[in-house]
């Protein structure tokens, strides 16, 4: 029984995956530039010891193309922190 309770309180349980991550950011950027996502996010870097994870989504919107970077905590929360303008 201790085995299993060491399992549960682990922090990697409690840590938003790579996938989650990449899910959770890209919906939040085809809201906020109301568009559709055109290439698959991708994790550039986790932060530590927070374990908060930066991510790219690429969006596009008519003829535009944007890259939308931002964070995702532990708890799968985005918060948006730079917008690129792309190719016409």
């Amino acid at each position: 029984m201790t085995l299993f309770t060491l399992m549960i309180s682990s922090p990697s349980w409690s840590a938003c995956n790579d996938y989650d991550a990449k899910n959770a950011a890209d919906k939040v950027a085809e809201k906020f530039i109301k568009g559709k996502v055109f290439h698959q996010a991708e994790v550039l870097k986790v932060h530590r010891p927070s374990n908060r994870k930066e991510i790219a989504s690429y969006i596009k919107t008519n003829n535009l193309y944007y890259t939308i970077f931002s964070l995702v905590n532990s708890q799968c929360k985005v918060q948006i922190i730079k917008r690129t303008h792309g190719k016409h």
